[in-house]
């Protein structure tokens, strides 16, 4: 089984327990084939009795009694104890497979991470987890139990009455074809079923992340009306899935009430020709109910198990899709203390479209760099090439001239730190936030940092400090408070390569001179390269590349590249004028 396998590394890290419980399955099988024979001695020996027993009827009543008694106190902790291990178990397991799934997802590219909805991965980190493990420990192991139970009830059965006995475990492989059969459609089901909830639930982090926005542009309550239609076809998946379960139930249910019928009929016939006496047909119709419960119960659990397996699924998709970015063999450690970041011939493409082609340009230790061009220039695609993110399909990006997929991975990040253009921030302390930049700082180097980006009076203004609880997303703060505090994490890292987008977007006067300052100031010793559509702040720069289409067109500082007849016309047109 193929989920079965892809999961056996998360089983084996709870084996022991699974064991355990494993053997307490057995000895509660093995009680529950003894459970009937109290009552069969009382009947024959006592109720019945011919007058030719040693012991009173009175004392084999109680003797038996007490037999019974025995075996329902012995099963009933040992039940318990094995619930308790496979309990603990199921936890361990969905702990291990969400921290995999959770490590490989932290490990995809953004190509992945651009092309599957978010909403949808929580739904298979949250949702689909549960259900797998509800089929790899607690179904797997109840149905163990269960085959067990029917195996030795059978072999008992045949020893009481071989003719009867073979008479019903001859139906038995006839439903256990007609449960495997039924559930593959329950499976189908709920497939479909999940892939809309994953859908619903896509809508609904989308929504709720832009809910202002829809309030402000009056789309409220259509899109209300979008999520009862999504909402709608999530429903009827879940009733095609239901319907699938019940039709399951409602066949195993006729058919188990089928072979006690018949069992009774039969067996009434065998005592009357003495070949059974009354207490080995109590004995035997015990055991007909107890082959139903477990025959009941795997069918209920054949149905989580189609569920089970659609959820892994689901799971195995992600975790089998690769890395776009990794180590090679031999990687060595990047310098530590770097002179020039530079790109030679790159290209790289999405799909079908050329995001860069042949660019070539040097960012050097002691300048302030800038990327320059229109949206859809190529700036952020040679952001993230610079950090690994992703690898050129062409040509080569080089720290010092040794090409990036020669050094380890971690060590090469390491070296770098980023400020984004749309803020990454957590619903947090505001120091925790920061420390996620470098996680030995001090408070006193949390504040140098926030106050180099004209960020501190928005920690001293508040009572909590560095200890203000941000919303979700960093709500709470302006997007150009955000904006500071996402560029003194990536200061604080005190990387030898920075690399900043937008640094100066949504930042009143004062402090977009604040961040240009600390920039200038970094760049004496570091790496920066910035990402910037600020045509007022491009003096700022000693170099700038003007990207367009995917190429470098020209690069100088801002005053030699007004010469550049397309350069000078997008920042007049953007400046009003400004030179």
């Amino acid at each position: 089984m193929r989920v079965g396998r892809g999961f056996l590394p998360q089983l084996r890290e709870h084996r022991g327990k699974l064991i355990l419980a494993g053997l307490l399955a057995l000895i509660s099988s093995g009680l529950e084939i003894l459970r009937p024979w109290p009552i069969q001695y009382i009947f024959d020996h006592a109720l019945g009795a011919d007058g030719t027993e040693t012991l009173s009827a009175e004392t084999i009543i109680l003797l038996g009694g007490s037999v019974a008694l025995f075996i329902a106190v012995v099963r009933a902790l040992t039940d318990y104890l094995m619930t308790l291990q496979i309990t603990e178990a199921g936890h361990g397991v969905t702990r291990s497979i969400r921290l995999r799934i959770f490590g490989h997802l932290a490990e995809l590219s953004p190509k992945f991470h651009r092309e599957n909805k978010s909403g949808d991965l929580l739904v298979r980190l949250m949702g689909d987890v549960p259900m797998l493990r509800t089929m790899l420990v607690d179904s797997t192991m109840m149905l163990t139990t269960r085959a067990i139970l029917v195996l030795g009830t059978a072999c008992v059965m045949f020893v009481v009455d071989p003719l009867l006995a073979g008479v019903i475990v001859c139906l038995l492989p006839l439903l256990a074809l007609t449960v495997k059969l039924m559930a593959r459609a329950v499976t189908i089901a709920v497939r479909k079923q999940r892939r809309k909830e994953g859908d619903m639930a896509d809508f609904l982090h989308e929504a709720i992340e832009s809910a202002p926005m829809l309030q402000a542009l009056g789309q409220s309550k259509e899109t209300v009306r979008r999520f009862a239609r999504t909402n709608r076809r999530s429903a009827r998946a879940g009733m095609k899935a239901a319907k699938a379960a019940a039709r399951l139930s409602a066949t195993v249910e006729s058919s188990l009430g089928f072979g006690l019928a018949l069992t009774l009929v039969m067996g009434a016939w065998r005592v009357e020709g003495g070949f059974l006496t009354l207490g080995e047909l109590l004995v035997f119709l015990s055991y007909v109910r107890s082959v139903s419960k477990p025959i009941r119960s795997g069918a209920k659990h054949s149905v989580k198990i189609a569920k089970g397996t659609a959820c892994g699924e689901r799971i195995l998709a992600v975790l089998e899709e690769k890395q776009d970015v990794r180590d090679s063999a031999g990687t060595e450690s990047p310098p530590s203390k770097p002179s020039e970041l530079t790109f030679e011939g790159v290209g790289y493409s999405y799909d079908e479209f050329a995001a860069l082609d042949g660019v070539s340009l040097k960012v050097k230790k002691g300048e302030l760099t800038a990327l320059f061009g229109a949206s859809g220039a190529g700036k952020s695609t040679l952001t993230s090439l610079a950090l690994r993110l992703m690898d050129p399909h062409e040509g080569q990006v080089t720290l010092d001239g040794t090409d990036l997929r020669s050094f380890d991975l971690d060590q090469l990040r390491s070296r770098f730190a980023l400020s984004t253009q749309g803020t990454v921030l957590f619903g947090e302390s505001v120091r925790e936030n920061l420390l996620l930049g470098r996680l030995d700082a001090t408070d006193d180097e949390l504040m140098v940092a926030l106050e180099s980006v004209g960020a501190l009076e928005l920690v001293e203004a508040r009572p909590e400090g560095l200890d203000l609880i941000l919303g979700a997303a960093g709500t709470g703060f302006s997007g150009g408070e955000r904006k500071r505090l996402c560029l003194a994490r990536a200061i604080l890292r005190r990387a030898p390569v920075l690399v900043v987008d937008e640094p100066f977007s949504g930042l009143d006067r004062i402090a977009a001179d604040r961040v240009a300052d600390t920039l200038r100031r970094y760049s004496a010793d570091h790496i920066v390269l910035a990402v910037t559509h600020e045509i007022e702040r491009l003096r700022e720069f000693d170099w700038i590349y003007f990207l367009d289409e995917g190429r470098v067109v020209a690069s100088g500082d801002h005053s030699s590249l007004l010469d550049n007849g397309d350069y000078s016309a997008l920042v007049s047109g953007g400046a009003g004028g400004v030179q």
